[in-house]
């Protein structure tokens, strides 16, 4: 039997019979509980991969951004140095007129900077802001699988004290088993294992 089991091979399975062996209706409405908590997990694990999917995407394309950022920021600075460059070279040549076209070059480069460090700053505040998100995401997620695990271990308690009153009723008529058996099928399948 492979590690991935589906929905429907555990409503499928059949288990030996024999003289002293489980109650068959009890063995069929567990696999039938089994196999309905399970392939409601087995969606939501399939929704979450999908999601998973998608923010790795997307983290891909923020990332693309960031180097082109980066690239375009280097590009300012040299641009930045070359402007001042050639605001000296013409200052040499011609003093008052050259004065002038530096500071009003100087000017344009400071106000250009400046806008390429704003928005820098925009893109760092938005990527910030994705990665809390994605935090956030996954501390639900880990959250809401804590809170499964919780909820199956009740589960757990409850069907052993159940099987504790059944061994209890075994010198019951038919007639009340069947009422106790009854009654353990309606509580399982009141139960939620999705929360």
């Amino acid at each position: 039997m492979s590690d991935k089991i589906l929905p429907k091979e555990i409503k499928k399975t059949d288990f030996k019979k024999t003289f002293r062996g489980y109650d068959i209706n009890e063995v069929d409405a567990f696999l039938e509980t089994v196999s309905l908590r399970y392939e409601r997990l087995f969606e939501e694990n399939t929704v979450l991969l999908e999601q998973l999917k998608t923010i790795k995407s997307d983290l891909e394309v923020y990332k693309e951004n960031e180097t082109t950022l980066q690239k375009a920021i280097v590009k300012a600075q040299d641009l930045s140095d070359e402007i001042i460059q050639t605001s000296k070279k013409r200052a040499e040549n011609i003093v008052r007129e050259a004065e002038l076209n530096a500071q009003k070059s100087l000017q344009d480069s400071e106000k250009e900077i400046m806008t390429r460090k704003h928005e820098i700053e925009e893109l760092k505040l938005r990527n910030d802001k994705l990665v809390e998100d994605v935090k956030l995401f996954f501390m639900e997620k880990l959250n809401e699988m804590d809170e499964f695990v919780k909820s199956r271990n009740i589960y757990k308690m409850e069907l052993a004290k159940h099987e504790n009153e059944n061994e209890s009723t075994e010198d019951l008529p038919v007639e009340e088993k069947t009422n106790v058996m009854k009654k353990i099928s309606i509580n399982t399948a009141n139960s939620d294992f999705s929360e």
